[in-house]
């Protein structure tokens, strides 16, 4: 008998398959529970179709056990092309940057209703009439039995493929179709083949084979993982050494202005005169100044706000408008002057932003650096500090030249942005013009000089960034790791560093998944960012917002169901209902640390 050999043949490699494919852990989705029904109920009709074959050889066809075999085959049949068909619906709605449990939630209904729709069909199969003719040698199952596993695992099943494919026609070069496409083309000529060779029994067979290609084609994350995270992995270490390199260079813009301070507050009990106090006393508020934009205009990570930054519509490509600042630079500054520049790698490739401004900004300031410089160096030097989608651009210019006066400095600081006027005529800004500029753009700059030595000056500017492949790689295994930990994810907000260690270290107890901060606003942004938690605890005696500010934030975020706890000193325990009334869920006695992470975990 044609039939046996065949399905030796796929039993083998479907054994194959089944070893390779289940000696390894996967992670667990839609797609993936699918696909493993599909391999085991394959190896049960290739068992099926092979005992139907050897009671067909050893003339059994009028026993009891023929009959069942038959009808579990077309209960097969029927099973095997319902999970095909969810298959093929998974395939064309979940999108990539889908987690399953979002998937799940918009279309767990619709696969369900198909689901019942095929189980239902295949319970009715044993209910059935079901006998056997005859014809020229091979015998044939008719009746309704046999009508309604045609209709449904071959025409109904087929037909709802190929509406699926139409709704999602621009996806369909995907190489996940390729399993589709090739099911309906064998399916095809199966039924030829079967017309001319009657005794060719190849539907059980073509399922192995499809089953079998799906294996290339359906998602593999492990794979997946290793390569985008070994990827991610040298991206990091790039990122270490330029975060290095950079606070190297921080620390000492630190260290300077403190030394100068110390050092003119300890010479200014010998000044005798009102003119040199005077003088000395500027001196400190210039390097005060420096400190002080040092530490919040370029170091205080938590003024990065996404409500808080300009936002623009237009994208530009980073490292092409430093290389473009550079080449003019290079080609306009004379053979006494050597222009250097450092550009941080960590820095994302496109942010939003206007560009034009940024560049005649940065361009003038090396113009002026340029005309103070007759011999020496003038560097640009490109760092950022990247929060979510918001990265801070930390832009230094640098000059060896003759410096500006104290008096001109202070000066231009304290020149409100609103009272300079920026010349339309000139493409070349001045100092004071590029201030007003920068300020328009959302950023704020610094300048420190010593004459005869030098000037810095020192933009920050925070940008957007645009979403680009990696950043669409790093929300997918951000999902897959949503997907891999089963634990629960508590998101932590504390400023107080030691009670912060100490509820860590009891949560970790509890195996759950816990994520710190000890910036308020930090809550806010984790969210606007789709940052998925079971349960957000906040202090309610934090210095830059309080619990409340941020629950109000957090609510008017589309979307926004995560319980909300706030952590209270024993003085507030008699106003714990006015919590619950603002919209926490509970609250959280500091006093009695111990007790009370036991009892929220359980609520969660």
């Amino acid at each position: 008998m044609l039939t046996i050999p065949v399905t030796m043949l796929s039993a083998i490699y479907m054994i194959l398959l089944s070893v390779a494919y289940f000696s390894k852990e996967r992670i667990t989705n839609s797609e993936i529970i699918v696909y493993s029904k599909m391999i085991k109920l394959t190896c049960l009709g290739i068992l099926l179709d092979a005992a139907s074959a050897l009671l067909v050889v050893y003339n059994m066809t009028e026993t009891t056990l023929f009959h069942i075999v038959t009808i579990l085959i077309f209960m097969y049949y029927i099973m095997w092309s319902g999970l095909f068909l969810i298959y093929t619906y998974i395939i064309s709605f979940k999108k990539q940057n889908m987690t399953d449990k979002q998937f799940l939630k918009k279309h767990k209904k619709i696969i369900k209703i198909i689901l019942w729709l095929f189980i239902i069909c295949t319970i009715l199969i044993p209910f059935m009439p079901l006998h056997y003719e005859i014809q020229g040698g091979n015998i044939y199952p008719v009746g309704l039995s046999t009508e309604i596993t045609y209709f449904v695992a071959g025409f109904l099943s087929m037909v709802l493929m190929l509406i699926l494919m139409i709704i999602n026609h621009k996806n369909i070069k995907s190489k996940k179709y390729v399993p589709v496409y090739m099911l309906i083309i064998l399916f095809l000529i199966t039924v030829i083949i079967q017309k001319a060779t009657p005794g060719l029994i190849l539907t059980t067979s073509v399922e192995c084979f499809i089953t079998f290609l799906m294996y290339f084609t359906v998602e593999n994350p492990d794979v997946q993982m290793i390569r985008e995270l070994y990827k991610n992995k040298k991206i990091i270490e790039k990122s270490n050494e330029d975060t290095s390199r950079f606070l190297f260079r921080i620390t000492g813009d630190l260290k300077n202005p403190v030394k100068e301070i110390l050092n003119t507050s300890k010479d200014i009990k010998t000044l005798k005169t009102k003119e040199e106090i005077l003088e000395a006393n500027q001196y400190i508020n210039e390097n005060a100044n420096n400190l002080d934009y040092l530490l919040n205009k370029v170091l205080n990570i938590s003024d990065m706000d996404t409500q808080k930054i300009k936002i623009y519509d237009s994208k530009y490509n980073v490292y092409n408008l430093f290389e473009e600042i550079t080449r003019h630079a290079q080609e306009e500054i004379g053979d006494n002057v050597d222009f250097k520049q450092t550009i941080g790698t960590s820095i994302p490739t496109y942010l939003y932003g206007d560009s034009i401004k940024l560049k005649q900004a940065l361009s003038s300031v090396i113009k002026i650096c340029e005309d103070f410089t007759e011999e020496g160096f003038i560097s640009l030097d490109v760092s950022s500090l990247i929060k979510y989608n918001i990265c801070r651009l930390i832009i230094t210019i640098e000059d060896s030249g003759k410096g500006i006066g104290l008096d001109r400095i202070n000066e231009i600081l304290s020149m409100n942005g609103e009272d300079i006027h920026i010349s339309e005529e000139n493409k070349k800004l001045n100092i004071l013009e590029v201030k007003k500029l920068v300020s328009i753009l959302g950023g704020s700059l610094m300048i420190k000089s010593d004459e005869g030595k030098g000037t810095t000056v020192v933009i920050t500017l925070d940008q957007k960034i645009v979403e680009t492949k990696e950043t669409e790689i790093t929300k997918r295994l951000e999902n897959y790791e949503q997907t891999l930990q089963n634990t629960k994810k508590i998101l932590l907000i504390d400023d107080d560093e030691q009670e912060l260690k100490k509820i860590v270290n009891l949560l970790a107890k509890e195996n759950v998944d816990i994520t710190s901060s000890m910036i308020g606003r930090d809550a806010i942004e984790r969210i606007r960012n789709k940052n998925k938690y079971d349960l957000i605890i906040l202090d309610d005696e934090l210095t830059d917002i309080t619990a409340l500010a941020i629950l109000q934030e957090l609510k008017k975020i589309n979307n926004f169901k995560i319980p909300v706890m706030v952590m209270i000193n024993d003085n507030k325990e008699t106003i714990k209902l006015e919590y619950l009334k603002d919209g926490f869920i509970d609250t959280i006695s500091k006093s009695k640390l111990d007790t009370e992470i036991k009892r929220i975990i359980k609520r969660i």
